[in-house]
């Protein structure tokens, strides 16, 4: 018989990420945050642009509204943060780069350096890898490999046609973005599944610093209301991508 497995997968690294794990805490969900370990404490601003955002250097002091904080964990708060039992760290890349230009060399900088100060800062092995922006080439994937990458996770653009998984694939396709119109129909059809023969695997992906939207689905109100519907199952396994692989 297989299991119903849920995890969550973050990027980047910023300050709502605090929030956001003290939400997984009080609801037993589990995930993994990927990090950069070239630009802790590093501080910009998201332009809210619908459910989505685009990045700028400064907030339009006219506008502030428009724009919510995208602060970077110092490394001191990194440490920290997720020294949660509930939280997997991984990598983004050394100084999250888009990734589908890079050379071979480049590729070791972004990766491998990234992969060893992660693990030397937080004295565990880094099994994972979230691509900046959903960019990479075959010169990552070779670095990836490298390393003992387990998986390195996209994003997802569609409702998928199935909950089925692969651990076979370094490619790890999440389910859905917790902001993603139907993301709560099909969380709810997973709730509500039996277990099949083989695994039923929800990956949702996201940034908590689109929790500050305030929009009706990009809000903290509503993604509470999927951790307390997830809680209230009983037969859902909650693991982060490493165990999701079965390490």
């Amino acid at each position: 018989m297989g299991e119903k497995l849920f995890t969550l997968s973050f990027d980047d690294g910023t300050e709502q990420d605090i929030r956001l794990i003290g939400l997984m805490e009080r609801y037993g969900i589990k995930g993994t945050f990927n990090i950069s370990s070239g630009i802790f404490g590093r501080k910009t601003y998201i332009k809210r642009v619908g459910n989505g955002g685009k990045t700028a250097l400064e907030a339009d002091p006219m506008h502030p509204e428009l724009y919510v904080n995208h602060y970077i964990l110092s490394e001191k708060e990194a440490l920290r943060v997720y020294s949660s039992p509930n939280v997997e760290v991984a990598s983004h890349g050394t100084h999250h780069l888009v990734q589908s230009d890079l050379t071979k060399i480049q590729a070791e900088e972004e990766i491998t350096r990234d992969f060893r100060r992660l693990s030397e800062r937080f004295g565990c092995r880094i099994f994972g890898h979230a691509f900046p922006k959903d960019t990479f080439n075959g010169n990552v994937i070779d670095a990836l490999r490298q390393n003992g990458a387990l998986y390195a996770r996209r994003v997802s653009r569609q409702r998928p046609k199935d909950l089925s998984f692969d651990r076979s694939s370094l490619i790890l396709m999440p389910t859905c973005r917790h902001c993603d119109p139907f993301a709560d129909e099909l969380l709810s059809e997973f709730i509500s599944a039996p277990a099949g023969r083989d695994d039923m695997v929800f990956v949702m992906w996201g940034h908590s610093y689109e929790l500050d939207y305030g929009t009706s689905l990009a809000c903290w109100e509503h993604i509470e209301r999927m951790f307390q519907a997830l809680s209230r199952a009983k037969d859902i396994k909650f693991v982060t991508n490493r165990e999701l692989y079965g390490t």
